[in-house]
């Protein structure tokens, strides 16, 4: 009789054994205390559809105001949109430095963007009717005394700018249409500008031939003060002079052809905050017709974060009647705009316990500020635990994949039969703003991963 006992106490033991080894094997996620084994069943990660609304990137209104006058209506056309393009007129001082009045004022203005959380492009303009050669002071002195002191206003609002376009010169402040486009005074006016902004935020110049000139012998560290910006997109098959064209108001490079530019723009523009506005064309060239697709194929050699969302209409209308993948051609764009991160897939590595996750910037462009990336557990809605990754989301580039990897342990007082919900979030260093990716089934901006599961079948 107890040899009959012994004999199924064996063959029952061995069975467990057997089990649990078919259970490791049938779930390799299995670890953890002997009498526990841990399961993590993975989301269904799928791309959203919708548009996302994320800081520094995606369509802008233009806004313009005069310095001289003081007291004008503050107001936001668009409150869905992220960014704002502010135009200041200072032509009222092409003889004289800015007031202290007018400078009080041009804070008011940055304060009430700041107020409704709005990233902000500046341009500081003496013209605003295509007459910039009549408007400008006639002293590059004061050119760069007025510098100095609209950058002691820029740095007081710097972590809310993300680009000063131009160095105040030029119809529209575009940086053509000056007595000051020569080598010398370009070369002295822009390193003016970058030093009366210190490094707060990048200096964009037009073309990419004058940001070759400007740069060279220049460090990566020091290139990273200046950017670009196109408001002639797709205005002309040089998108109205911006590439292959030796204009005699430019400096000594040689422009190259708009091929050529694109995909210099595309290893060096990387990283940068780029921008304009898409333009239906002007004066005596005609407009080329640039299809929705063929656009976004551009724009992303382009790295472009920001394009003006009411002008030009007729070059928007278009892209709006066309239909790309579902949706029109307009949408496409505007969703692609900057960054645009999801995450594609979450999987073990066993042999050094990590989770791996995959994840596509599918925009145009790249993140340009600090963000911190975290795993993080809930239980019941409520946060259990945050996991730091050491990952730099500014090197997440356009049409790039990249893999995360992050071990993770649970809370030692993790009951059974409790389950964890387990997400990625990525967060604005500077504020802690959420940086939301574009996965349906998001929560708050971080994507759904899958859920841990604890089950109390012992394990031998």
């Amino acid at each position: 009789m107890w040899r009959e006992k012994i004999k199924s106490i064996l063959s029952w033991q061995k069975g467990r054994e057997a089990k649990g080894r078919a259970e490791k094997k049938e779930f390799p996620e299995l670890r953890g205390k002997q009498d526990k084994k841990e399961l993590f069943q993975k989301a269904i990660l799928q791309e959203s559809r919708k548009a996302i609304q994320n800081p520094g990137c995606g369509w802008y209104h233009l806004y313009t105001f005069n310095a001289a006058q003081t007291g004008e209506p503050l107001y936001i056309a668009c409150e869905e949109e992220e960014l704002v393009l502010l135009r200041i007129d200072i032509g009222a001082f092409w003889d004289k430095p800015i007031s202290e009045p007018s400078l009080e004022w041009i804070r008011r203005i940055l304060a009430f963007f700041r107020e409704k959380r709005k990233g902000m492009i500046l341009r500081f303009s003496y013209d605003l009717e295509g007459k910039g050669l009549e408007k400008e002071p006639g002293s590059i002195r004061l050119v760069e005394e007025h510098m100095q002191q609209i950058g002691e206003v820029i740095r007081e609002y710097a972590d809310d700018i993300f680009a000063v376009q131009g160095i105040l010169i030029g119809n529209w402040g575009e940086m053509h249409g000056s007595r000051y486009l020569t080598p010398d005074a370009f070369r002295t006016l822009t390193d003016t500008m970058i030093k009366a902004v210190d490094g707060a935020c990048p200096v964009a110049v037009r073309k990419p031939a004058q940001w070759r000139e400007l740069t060279l012998g220049w460090t990566e560290q020091e290139k990273k003060k200046l950017t670009l910006f196109n408001d002639g997109i797709f205005g002309s098959e040089t998108d109205l002079g911006t590439y292959g064209t030796l204009s005699p108001e430019t400096p000594g490079q040689k422009i190259c052809s708009r091929e050529e530019e694109l995909e210099w723009q595309k290893n060096e523009m990387c990283g940068k905050f780029c921008g304009g506005e898409a333009i239906w064309g002007s004066g005596a060239e005609p407009a080329p017709f640039v299809s929705a697709p063929k656009a976004m194929a551009d724009l992303e050699r382009m790295h472009i974060s920001y394009l003006n969302s009411t002008y030009d209409l007729r070059r928007l209308e278009q892209w709006k009647a066309e239909t790309v993948e579902d949706e029109s051609g307009l949408e496409a764009i505007g969703k692609r705009l900057g960054y645009r991160f999801v995450v594609e897939g979450v999987e073990f590595v066993s042999e050094r316990e990590e989770r791996q996750i995959t994840l596509e910037n599918k925009g145009f462009a790249e993140l340009t500020e600090e963000a911190d990336c975290y795993l993080e557990l809930e239980r019941n809605g409520t946060l259990q635990k945050k996991i730091q990754i050491a990952t730099d989301a500014r090197l997440w580039k356009s049409g790039e994949k990249t893999t995360l990897c992050q071990k993770i342990k649970l809370p030692a007082e993790l009951a059974e039969p409790e389950e964890q919900k387990l997400y990625l979030a990525l967060y604005r260093r500077r504020d802690g703003r959420t940086i939301s990716f574009a996965n349906q089934g998001e929560k708050q901006g971080r994507p759904f991963l899958g859920i841990f599961k604890i089950d109390p079948i012992v394990l031998i």
